[in-house]
């Protein structure tokens, strides 16, 4: 008797660990951004939506067939490895080369062909907008970053304390900083974020090399 005991005790012991070591594979996985909707589906669909989405945006241009787009934006966002992403999230602290926006300022300098790669830097609570000439110089805008209190926890405040115009030989002048707003990131994995904000604009990038 005394055995069938120790039997059946070392048995739930045996359960018990086990059970606590599914209970902590389980907690790890859901706190990892990228283990959400990560079934072969979802990522083969995800990976279409993108490379579709990039070659619209490649053939439209600055700002073009932007119906198309947002049908795209609109089939990828349930489908973000990551959940919720302002701008305390890691994954947005880096440098980000712009591909495609409706911004019709950043346009412009692309339309005709003044600028070279544009850059957006999150950096802590810093945010900076590069737009840097292909005759030298640049454009420059650098503001403070705070995370909104939206439900979905997408949300980022900005605000611009300062801008640079570099003229290369002509001259390097401080400007006044223009823009207060918002931007939402909709969707966003390791290799690809978009952001939409609150001038209804769309901005689609992916980190710098």
């Amino acid at each position: 008797m005394a055995t069938i005991f120790l039997f059946i005790f070392l048995l739930f012991q045996g359960f018990w660990e086990l059970t606590l070591s599914f209970n902590v594979l389980d907690s790890l996985l859901k706190n990892n951004p990228f283990s959400l909707k990560q079934n072969d589906e979802s990522v083969k669909r995800r990976e279409e939506l993108k490379a579709q989405l990039l070659s619209v945006c490649d053939e439209a241009g600055g700002g073009g067939n932007r119906e198309r787009v947002e049908e795209l934006i609109e089939e990828m966002i349930p489908l973000s490895p990551v959940g919720s992403a302002s701008s305390t999230s890691p994954l947005l602290q880096k440098e980000w080369l712009l591909l495609w926006t409706t911004e019709k300022e950043i346009n412009f300098f692309r339309d005709w062909n003044l600028a070279a790669d544009i850059t957006q830097t999150i950096d802590g609570g810093v945010l900076k907008n590069c737009i840097p000439f292909k005759n030298g110089g640049y454009l420059g805008v650098e503001g403070s970053l705070s995370s909104s209190s939206d439900e979905e926890g997408i949300r980022t405040s900005f605000e611009f304390t300062e801008a640079t115009l570099d003229l290369g030989k002509f001259g390097c002048y401080k400007i006044p900083p223009i823009g207060k707003g918002w931007f939402d990131t909709v969707y966003l994995d390791d290799e690809f974020r978009i952001d939409t904000n609150s001038r209804n604009d769309i901005l689609i990038c992916r980190p710098v090399d």
